[in-house]
């Protein structure tokens, strides 16, 4: 399978899944990506009980595996597994740690052996530029043709237009070499911060999503669903998905995603010292429930009662 629409939710363990659809029907989101394997690891019983029961709650079962330098037979094994069982695509995952170029080019000549279908094969990686071994990466690439999925963090860089922009979009004429034509993108958001510890606030994850957002995506997945606090989910929700933004003579319905998506593209303001929650609500032609539906996660992330009369300069208050 190629050509996503819609909006994804990674699981990095099973007792997610609850979670994990839960938050989907909040934003929006219509596939859920499961883990199945992790390097010479294959986890038989999660992949096929979690198929049954993400396709029972009306969601696209996708797969996803992290590869390792370990025994590159086993993870083939995970990955003609998935597929067989029936997942619609299976992402092959990389992080910042180094892969032997070998390792992986021995797991491609298994994947080439056994005609693996390249169009159900994604590859999931940080930029490439902060991979340490981008010529392993770029051994796997050209065997993954359903699309790249870049993982768009603070883990890479403080700047997300510098991370999504510079990094990742400004990089696919030279990715285009790597695969063979210039690979599909479906962004994967993380609220992870940068020490990997903690989560970012609702206003620093703001422009995370922003910057997303003006390239007109298709698809884009969050990992993951243990990782996103409620108080992320309202602005995933709002997200528009260009692939469903069409006129009533070419919609495309995604079963599972909710009318949300069609949503106008949600407009911020930043805080300045003189602003009062009356004053943007005048300003703006805003309804108090309306602004509180939108914008409450910043005091509640704070624990801090709904004060209209307390704002900090520097919040991004949405406005539309």
């Amino acid at each position: 399978m190629s050509g996503f629409c819609g909006k994804g939710i990674w699981l990095a363990h099973s007792y997610d899944l609850q979670l994990a659809a839960e938050m989907a029907k909040a934003i929006g989101a219509a596939h859920l990506l499961i883990k199945v394997g992790h390097g010479p690891h294959y986890f038989p019983e999660t992949t096929r009980t979690m198929l049954k029961r993400v396709r029972t709650l009306g969601l696209h079962p996708l797969a996803w595996i992290q590869i390792t330098n370990r025994v590159p037979q086993d993870a083939f094994k995970a990955i003609l597994e998935a597929l067989a069982q029936g997942y619609e695509t299976v992402v092959l995952s990389l992080n910042n740690t180094p892969l032997a170029a070998e390792s992986m080019q021995r797991l491609v000549e298994l994947l080439d052996n056994a005609e693996a279908p390249r169009q159900r094969l994604c590859l999931s990686t940080p930029p490439f530029i902060q991979l340490p071994t981008p010529d392993a990466a770029a051994v796997i690439a050209l065997f993954c043709q359903g699309g790249w999925m870049p993982q768009c963090s603070a883990m890479w860089g403080e700047n997300p237009d510098q991370v999504i922009d510079r990094d990742v979009y400004q990089t696919l004429s030279d990715l285009s070499l790597m695969w063979g034509k210039t690979p599909e993108v479906y962004p994967v958001l993380s609220p992870v911060n940068k020490d990997s510890e903690s989560v970012l606030l609702p206003e620093t994850f703001i422009p995370w999503v922003e910057s997303i957002t003006r390239h007109g995506i298709d698809f884009f997945s969050i990992y993951h669903a243990a990782n996103t606090e409620k108080t992320l989910w309202s602005m995933l929700e709002a997200v528009n998905v260009a692939c469903l933004e069409t006129d009533e003579h070419t919609s495309v319905a995604e079963p599972g995603v909710v009318e949300s998506v069609a949503l106008v593209q949600p407009i911020y303001i930043t805080v300045s010292a003189s602003d009062t929650v009356w004053g943007i609500i005048s300003r703006h032609g805003l309804t108090k429930q309306q602004f509180w539906t939108w914008n409450a996660h910043l005091w509640e992330s704070r624990g801090l009662p709904r004060d209209p009369d307390y704002l900090q300069e520097g919040w991004r208050i949405r406005i539309k």
